[in-house]
């Protein structure tokens, strides 16, 4: 009776511990996926953010295009197209550089990652008023390229953090 008794109380307290230990690995497993959800949440504000980005940076950036374009000797532009595509392109510069630097950050994202929007912003901001300025001066534009890579090196960082691949706005504008 005593080893009954005896086989009876370490079989529960063998079954005891081994339903204490399931419950830590799912305590631990959720805690693993909220903590992703949680990641691919942000991942997923980010990329919409970016893709909202994306699209208004392309409205600035058409009449750059459209003038770099008519420029090409190929196309035999008249000057007074090319002059009206330049002045058409040096207002989209300075309206970009003006409501750039006020663009909302979704408050979905970090605290942190919305003050680094905010500081890419001024680049990019700053990126267009050198571009409005220098249209035709190689220089300008080189500066111009130089603040815009600060922009994009910023919002890498957050790509970083978050295990994503880097954003290339420049390419999106091409």
């Amino acid at each position: 009776m005593k080893k009954a008794a005896t086989l009876g109380m370490v079989l529960l307290l063998a079954l005891n511990v081994g339903c204490s230990q399931e419950k830590e690995a799912k305590g631990k497993e959720q805690t693993k996926t909220e903590a992703s959800s949680s990641k691919n949440a942000e991942k997923s504000a980010l990329l919409d953010f970016e893709v909202n980005l994306g699209a208004k940076l392309r409205d600035y950036q058409a009449p750059f295009n459209a003038y770099t374009a008519a420029l090409d000797p190929e196309k035999k532009t008249p000057k007074s197209e090319i002059r009206k595509l330049k002045e058409a392109a040096k207002t989209a510069g300075q309206k970009a550089a003006k409501e750039i630097p006020d663009l909302d950050v979704p408050s979905s994202l970090p605290k942190e990652d919305q003050q680094t929007f905010k500081m890419a912003f001024k680049d990019l901001g700053a990126s267009y008023q050198t571009r409005a300025d220098g249209l035709g001066d190689e220089k300008k534009t080189a500066q111009s390229d130089e603040e815009f890579q600060k922009f994009q090196d910023q919002v890498n960082k957050i790509h970083k953090k978050l295990g994503l691949i880097d954003a290339n706005f420049a390419n999106e504008l091409q």
